[in-house]
């Protein structure tokens, strides 16, 4: 696979049959998609990078696929940007991140590379994008683990603070906890300055995909620590996705934060990413969750996992808030409204947006009729509870995800429902949740019904497009 046979075909790739492709969320037509990568503005558009392996779904054969856009719904054909071709990344390109720096796109990424008792090598590598649009792999900017840590290493993040250079990494410590450290930039090179300093010190055996960022005045590190035990309706999945709020001492490294919350309450959503641009931070995560591979029948059609439409950040009442980025707006092609009925046939792809009156009623239920199978959402104003449950799903994942919101006379939510995804967001981006589902069979409507009266406004949703 190369750049021109993607860019010759990618229309007929698109225009392949489908039960369960998407229409307004960025996955490839073939192959493995995961994490969100190398996120930035360069050159008056949004450079969005992510993990691909062009050839099957199996996490194997790690390149870096790469679009852009300048609104969030006209992208470029994607493209290769890595491949895994070098001795020093044979095993993948994994995760990092971008920066502009002298007018020059820069990536940084882990190369992963394994020997014949598959032991891990991970290396720092910097490549840049050159004129031609090609990228060209330039040194490696770290070339081995820090004393103290295991070879579980990577994902670099760079960041800015206090007008100096950093980058965050994933890491587990010998005693397999999960950390992260802490690079600087000094005089063009990167210099190991130590652990970040949290108050987490026994929580989960790895930390992946850590981001660093500034929220409306706020220090927010976005991790996913992995092998944290279910506790209540907390950590259901597999893997966990969440954030720290507080503030950062980039001198002594000490991160003073409060308690660690989950992003997402739903059952798909993992190592997400963040940009900052002109006041706005904005996330795009994995809709897909690592060594679950079999909840997905899309690699039946030869593909699996997809990207969540881009998300604006904010802090309110020392919460991250959650919203789909102003600019899906222009996806609308026709908008209905619906006074006081509890039964509509939904056409995908649309956006559903209700307010349901509390004050009368203590619980609330909206099903999704999924051919012959059902998708339930409730509330329950008495224990603060919103409640997604797929177990009368056929296909794929199964099970039920509880999260708390907040609402006692009006709850708003926005159910963004593409052809096999389902993105939630409550009060106005309190909470949001990820589901996917699968059909049966290719579907033309999805009934819909409400035990109670809502108003509720449908709005059709055009494709994304390509060119």
């Amino acid at each position: 696979m190369d750049n021109k046979t993607l860019k010759d075909n990618w229309h007929i790739y698109m225009e392949k049959p489908s039960i369960w492709h998407n229409k307004f969320h960025l996955e490839m037509p073939f192959g493995l998609v995961n994490d969100p990568n190398g996120l930035c503005v360069y050159d008056g558009k949004y450079q969005i990078f992510y993990q691909w392996n062009p050839t099957g779904c199996q996490h194997l054969n790690k390149h870096w696929g790469y679009t852009t856009t300048t609104d969030f719904i006209n992208y470029s054909i994607p493209q290769l940007a890595l491949a895994p071709v070098d001795d020093f990344d044979k095993n993948g390109c994994y995760s990092g991140s971008a920066r502009v720096k002298n007018n020059r796109l820069e990536l940084v990424y882990t190369a992963n590379l394994k020997d014949e008792n598959n032991i891990r090598y991970p290396r720092q590598v910097l490549a840049i994008k050159n004129d031609d649009g090609s990228f060209s792999k330039k040194e490696i900017l770290v070339d081995d683990v820090p004393n103290g840590y295991t070879a579980h290493f990577r994902d670099p993040y760079l960041f800015k603070h206090s007008n100096r250079s950093f980058f965050i990494i994933g890491a587990q410590r010998k005693n397999l906890t999960g950390c992260a450290l802490i690079y600087e930039e000094v005089n063009n090179t990167w210099q190991l300055r130590g652990e970040l300093k949290t108050d987490y010190k026994d929580f989960g055996y790895m930390w992946e995909c850590p981001n660093f960022i500034n929220i409306d005045g706020h220090d927010v590190l976005i991790f996913c620590p992995q092998g944290i035990k279910p506790q209540g309706h907390k950590y259901n999945n597999l893997y966990q996705a969440g954030y720290l709020i507080g503030t950062f001492n980039p001198d002594t490294l000490e991160f003073s934060h409060g308690d660690f919350h989950e992003l997402d309450g739903g059952f798909d959503f993992y190592a997400p990413q963040t940009l900052a641009h002109n006041g706005r931070n904005i996330l795009f995560g994995w809709i897909g969750m690592p060594e679950k591979e079999a909840e997905y029948p899309s690699t039946q059609e030869g593909w699996i996992f997809s990207l969540t439409v881009p998300r604006e950040l904010h802090i309110k009442n020392n919460a991250l808030h959650q919203s789909p980025v102003n600019e899906l707006d222009a996806l609308c092609q026709s908008a209905k409204n619906f006074a006081d009925t509890t039964s509509l046939d939904l056409s995908t792809p649309c956006k559903i947006a209700l307010d349901i009156d509390l004050t009368e009623h203590n619980f609330w239920q909206g099903v999704f009729k999924i051919g012959t199978d059902e998708l339930i959402v409730s509330f329950d104003k008495d224990t603060q509870e919103f409640c997604i449950d797929r177990s009368r799903l056929s296909l794929g994942g199964q099970g039920v995800r509880y999260f708390t919101v907040h609402a006692e006379k009006n709850l708003h939510l926005d159910i963004f429902l593409d052809t096999s995804i389902m993105e939630i967001y409550c009060q106005s981006g309190e909470k949001a949740a990820t589901a996917c589902y699968y059909a049966q069979e290719k579907l033309q409507q999805i009934p819909f019904s409400s035990n109670i009266p809502a108003n509720i406004k449908i709005s059709q949703l055009n494709s994304f497009k390509f060119n």
